[in-house]
């Protein structure tokens, strides 16, 4: 397929039929409503053939197993049979499993696998998965933060293994670092990881020393979406640039809202429109336009289907030569 004729593509929408199902945990802000308020909106926004809906299936156990520990996912499906000690000493208290929370898990990071698949076979320019739970704090054997499988760890690692890659970007723009990723790829030298996020907040971690292949940009409460935009531009353009991606996934929260009351940043959909703007043009001019963007956090409903519509707007538009 000549660049012509792929740029013309639509952007794959990936998403799974359990995104419906409620949280284990009672008034948990990680709910169904978030996915439907998202699809609301999306109806209504007049994207035509420009995205595809793709429904998808539980991710390959060996493309799960690149990131997690085999007695940790093992012991997250016993846990959803019924088994609520399996899972004791391998989660948080903030994140409850219930009967489906293992399928649902396994699909969420299906539709991320699926999308990697997507973008290298030519079937859609670029994707955005439009999954719950989120995966970003869940580590190599622990869930946390409402994230049981780590949906952007999981494509990142099946991709650097299925297409024989050797330079993947993970990219976190959430309001909370991506611990579970950073834990996950810490080391890898084919996968850099980039998160800006508010500090302190959770995951409360430490400030310390970070692999040679992650870079965080911590930003105090209150900071805006020129702070957050300064960050892309001044410290990811460059990595980009440098590193030179074959596949960039995005691990796309929306909690940097100043609607957002689970967290204190001041971010705008203007300001996700340019972020999106600049790492959609990066991919195309770096990577031939493979992007995988995964949704993470983001729960004032109203704020979060104008973010991941502004989101989409950018993703479906052919960037200028």
């Amino acid at each position: 397929m000549s660049s012509s004729d792929w740029k013309t593509l639509p952007t794959g929408y990936f998403t799974h039929q359990l995104v419906s199902l409620p949280n284990p945990l009672e008034e948990a802000p990680e709910s169904p409503d978030r996915i439907e308020a998202i699809e609301t909106r999306l109806m209504l926004g007049g994207f035509g053939g420009r995205v595809r809906r793709i429904d998808c299936g539980p991710a390959p156990m060996d493309a799960v197993l690149l990131a997690h520990d085999a007695d940790y996912v093992s012991a997250l499906e016993l846990a959803s049979k019924g088994d609520r000690e399996a899972l004791a000493r391998f989660s948080e208290p903030d994140t409850r499993v219930g009967a489906d929370t293992f399928d649902c898990a396994m699909a969420s990071a299906g539709a991320a696998v699926r999308a990697v698949d997507a973008v290298f076979s030519r079937t859609v320019k670029n994707a955005f998965c439009g999954v719950r739970p989120p995966g970003h704090h869940a580590s190599r054997n622990r869930a946390s933060g409402f994230c049981y499988l780590n949906n952007a760890a999981i494509a990142a690692l099946y991709a650097r293994k299925r297409y024989r890659l050797s330079r993947v970007m993970i990219l976190d723009f959430d309001a909370h670092h991506g611990d579970g990723t950073e834990e996950i790829v810490a080391g890898i030298p084919e996968i850099r990881f980039l998160s800006l996020f508010q500090w302190p907040l959770f995951p409360h971690r430490r400030m310390e020393p970070t692999p040679g292949n992650v870079v965080i940009s911590p930003l105090e409460a209150g900071a805006d979406g020129v702070e957050l935009r300064r960050i892309v531009e001044d410290v990811w353009m460059p990595e980009i640039e440098q590193f030179e991606p074959e596949l960039i996934i995005l691990s796309a929260g929306f909690d940097a809202h100043a609607e957002e009351r689970i967290a204190q940043l001041k971010a705008a959909e203007i300001d996700y429109a340019r972020v999106t703007r600049l790492l959609v043009e990066a991919s195309w001019h770096i990577c031939e336009g493979r992007l995988v963007s995964v949704l993470e956090g983001g729960y004032m409903l109203r704020s979060l289907a104008r973010s991941v519509f502004t989101h989409l707007q950018g993703l479906v538009r052919t960037p200028e030569p």
